[in-house]
């Protein structure tokens, strides 16, 4: 086949990519975005089962950690410190940015959060196209934008833009050959959320297999990539004495300390059981404006559950993947696994499940090979998205 058809293919599916990701990400920010407004409307919302801040303007995106991102946007770390450090930089300072041209932090946010997602959405599609073709990437693409949590990709989250950072990356030496960009990009998504230094895993090993091509200067260009947590830690160090100030405080002030994964997984297991028939009470979950409780305890349920999803799309993973992201795949979604809190051991696993990008390649492999089961996944995906989203604007959903 002659350069130019090469390329013409090339420039093809380069530009078919966008219109795709565009509708996907219409429709489905579309579903959440109805259905959170909806909620917050006509249901009850709950009295927060803890003390935690309110975000300056009120916006239901902006509840739980984005009511600390609002926070920090506008006092700075100093204010609540060291509780706040855990909270990585890049995205209050963009909030703070917006902020100084109008607005409130909860606005800005969720509009981040809006022009980032498709962005990532691009990534995916593109990795995937290369991996696995163009089929199983819309519907790779598909189960990213309509997976259950997916709506924390219009909230005052990271989720959007550290998604955006982390798929960019592995598109930029992966796709478009170049780790220059890739390590600027991993930069940016270890500012955003300490796991973006595992992007390491995943470029050195594209590095090793084509190391030729590449050469030694790859090697300086990946080493980019821990320069954002690097940054913060020297931060915190001038401004705290404390460069680890951030893991220290998720140990003694969030309760999150490293563990063994047995004692971990038995914790889960037990809080898991312990939630499981508020499931058959949808009146405490939705109606009760006493009933955040009651939703804690399931949260641990569905987390469990998540987690059994995990490991098995994650051992699927190292038989349909490159090695690097079977790597980076398993240790993004587990290591939060190790270090659990004792009320809630699971917490923000479903979310972080959401961060790992390489887990929806795995679903559009598997589902492309059935439609019945593509259409059954999606029902319940799309069913849950909503429960969830409903259950976030209230104050109901703790993560």
């Amino acid at each position: 086949m002659s350069e130019s058809r090469v390329s013409a293919i090339e420039t093809s599916h380069h530009t078919s990519a966008w219109p795709f990701v565009l509708a996907v990400f219409a429709f489905s920010r579309l579903l959440f975005l109805g259905t959170g407004a909806v909620a917050a409307t006509a249901l009850p919302w709950a009295e927060p089962i803890a003390s935690v801040l309110g975000p300056p303007d009120s916006n239901y995106w902006a509840h739980w950690d984005g009511a600390w991102y609002s926070e920090i946007a506008i006092y700075g770390y100093d204010y609540l410190a060291p509780m706040s450090t855990p909270f990585f930089p890049l995205f209050p300072m963009l909030l703070r940015v917006g902020t100084a041209l109008g607005g409130g932090p909860a606005l800005w946010g969720v509009l981040i959060s809006l022009v980032a997602t498709p962005f990532a959405m691009y990534f995916l599609y593109r990795v995937a196209e290369k991996l696995q073709g163009v089929k199983i990437a819309r519907i790779a693409v598909l189960a990213f934008a309509f997976f259950p949590t997916a709506f924390f990709l219009n909230a005052v989250y990271t989720e959007a833009l550290f998604l955006a950072f982390t798929t960019g990356s592995f598109w930029a030496g992966f796709v478009r050959r170049d780790l220059l960009l890739a390590g600027l990009l991993g930069a940016l998504a270890a500012a955003t959320r300490n796991l973006g230094v595992l992007l390491l895993i995943p470029l050195a090993y594209e590095w090793l297999r084509n190391r030729q091509e590449f050469g030694r200067r790859g090697v300086w260009e990946m080493a980019l990539v821990p320069a954002g947590l690097l940054g913060y830690m020297m931060f915190l160090w001038y401004r705290f004495g404390d460069p680890l100030l951030f893991a220290n405080a998720q140990a003694t002030l969030w309760r999150r300390e490293l563990i063994d994964p047995v004692t971990a997984l038995g914790m889960a297991w037990a809080k898991a059981g312990e939630g499981l028939g508020h499931f058959l009470d949808p009146a405490t979950l939705f109606l009760d404006p006493q009933g955040g409780r009651a939703v804690l305890e399931a949260y641990n349920t569905m987390s469990f559950a998540f987690l059994v999803l995990l490991l098995v799309l994650g051992g699927i993973g190292f038989r349909v993947l490159p090695p690097g992201l079977s790597v980076y795949t398993f240790l993004i979604t587990l290591l939060p696994v190790l270090t659990p809190n004792p009320a809630i051991p699971l917490m923000g696993l479903p979310r972080y499940a959401l961060g790992a990008f390489p887990l929806f390649l795995i679903l559009g492999h598997l589902l492309s090979r059935s439609r019945p089961a593509l259409y059954l996944w999606f029902l319940v995906s799309v069913g849950l998205g909503i429960v969830f989203t409903a259950l976030f604007v209230t104050w109901r959903w703790m993560v």
